[in-house]
């Protein structure tokens, strides 16, 4: 392959892997705003500390569980050589991540507990954190000499 082709594949890949980060950073943003606008509770709010801090812990272990699957998969792409597994390794990294979010949404629904929301900071965190990066597109691209 042609050393421009495949620079030139290397920054559409980069550039199709930043603009999923930022789709997704932004849906935890709107997981956010759609709390805030448009929850209205139905009722008294039912707290339930111990359930909202089962998922307060359950978001913390899948955020952190997203950065080892994301190491694991990025890691086989490179030893395999297979540049599409990097987009694949990253989005899986950040599903899971993003699971977090979704966990404050259900404990804001379930229990109302008003601090639902450090849910969202810990998902944003970890997908801040796991900003995709050209180095593991480069390694899954090209050979690296052994010594």
């Amino acid at each position: 392959m042609n050393p421009n082709d495949q620079q030139a594949n290397i920054e559409l890949r980069m550039r199709t892997l930043r603009t999923l980060w930022m789709a997704l950073l932004l849906s935890i943003v709107a997981y956010y705003m759609f709390t805030i606008f448009f929850f209205k509770p139905s009722g008294e709010p039912r707290p339930n500390p111990t359930l909202s801090l089962a998922l307060l812990l359950a978001g913390i272990a899948t955020t952190l569980v997203s950065f080892l699957i994301k190491n694991r998969l990025l890691s086989r792409a490179a030893e395999q050589q297979q540049v599409a597994w990097v987009q694949q390794a990253y989005i899986a990294g950040w599903a899971i991540n993003e699971v977090g979010a979704l966990l404050g949404v259900f404990d804001l629904f379930v229990t109302g507990h008003r601090h639902y929301y450090i849910l969202f900071i810990v998902a944003a965190c970890g997908l801040l954190l796991q900003f995709p990066r050209r180095e593991a597109v480069i390694n899954a691209a090209y050979k690296n000499p052994g010594f």
